[in-house]
Parts: C-alpha cells; sequence; structure tokens
C-alpha cells in the first residue's frame, strides 16, 4: 500500500510539472480573438465585441457610447442579407512580444452598388407611393433569389495582450 502511494504522488508531482510547464497551452491566439470581435461586431453583439476590445479603449469609450455609435445601423431584412454574406479571412499574424499586428481580408456586399439600387428605387417609388422600408424589403426579396454583388477590402488589426488575454486596439 505504501509502495501505491509513493507511486501516486510521483505521478501527481509530474502532472503539476507538466501542467504547470503548458502556460499557453489554454490560452486563445490573437487571430482567433480578432476574429470573434470581428464576427460579434458584424452581427451587432455590442456586449461580445466590446468584450474584446482592450482596457485602454474602454477608458475613453465606456459601454454606453460604444453601443450607442454601433446600433446606429438598422437591422432590417436587407441588414440581415449583409451580414450573412460578410466573412473575414486571417491573412497574416505577426506577434512581436505583446503586441500582435493582423492583416484580413473581408469579404462583404458592394454598398456602393447597393447605395445606387436604393437611390434608383426611391426615385421610381416616388410615382409608386412605396416607402422606403417597402424598397428595402423588396431589395431583400431580389437578393435572396439572386447573388448579393460582393467586394473584398483588407484592413489592418493591432491586438495588445493584457492580463486577461489578447485585446483588440480600435482605431488602429
Amino acid at each position: 500500500m505504501n509502495k501505491f502511494k509513493y507511486l501516486f504522488q510521483v505521478f501527481i508531482a509530474l502532472l503539476v510539472l507538466s501542467i504547470s510547464g503548458c502556460d499557453g497551452l489554454f490560452e486563445s491566439k490573437p487571430q482567433d480573438v480578432l476574429i470573434e470581435y470581428l464576427n460579434a461586431d458584424t452581427m451587432g453583439d455590442h456586449k461580445k465585441a466590446y468584450s474584446h476590445i482592450s482596457s485602454e479603449n474602454k477608458k475613453n469609450k465606456p459601454y454606453e457610447l460604444y453601443a450607442a455609435e454601433k446600433s446606429k445601423y438598422s437591422y432590417s431584412e436587407l441588414a440581415k442579407l449583409f451580414i450573412e454574406n460578410t466573412t473575414h479571412k486571417i491573412e497574416n499574424v505577426e506577434v512581436s512580444g505583446d503586441t500582435a499586428k493582423i492583416r484580413v481580408d473581408t469579404t462583404t456586399v458592394n454598398m456602393e452598388f447597393i447605395t445606387r439600387e436604393i437611390a434608383n428605387a426611391g426615385l421610381r417609388a416616388a410615382t409608386t407611393g412605396k416607402t422606403f422600408i417597402d424598397i428595402q424589403k423588396d431589395l431583400a426579396e431580389k437578393y435572396k433569389t439572386q447573388k448579393l454583388p460582393l467586394h473584398n477590402y483588407k484592413s489592418n488589426h493591432k491586438l495588445i495582450k493584457e492580463k486577461d488575454g489578447w485585446k483588440v486596439v480600435l482605431n488602429y
């Protein structure tokens, strides 16, 4: 029995040593944090997005102000289609100590094209009596059966490592 107790203690000691040597094993990668932030931001999940920004940004912009700025955008059927057609792909990650610079390729709806379409529909609506909401619904229906015009753009992001993990620096 004494031998079993000794082997068990050795096993526990080895287990503790191996776990302590894996400090970064359960830590999120900066690119994973950025994708979580971008997806939450795209989906309008302001609380989740805000949880991923740096403490310095939080000091300068309280949650209420952040959410108010982000809530300016409507969540119509057309907006839902835009959200469903937005993707973010990590292109490059450079980590240097507690700083990460990440380049992202985002595919989203070509807003210039859609804006022209809304303007043209608005002009036609003046003679038919349709409202702006009606125009949005018509366009949403159209793009449920047709491909939305998409475009790509590249963006650069900076993250810093804080005591509770990687955080996004806004307005980098």
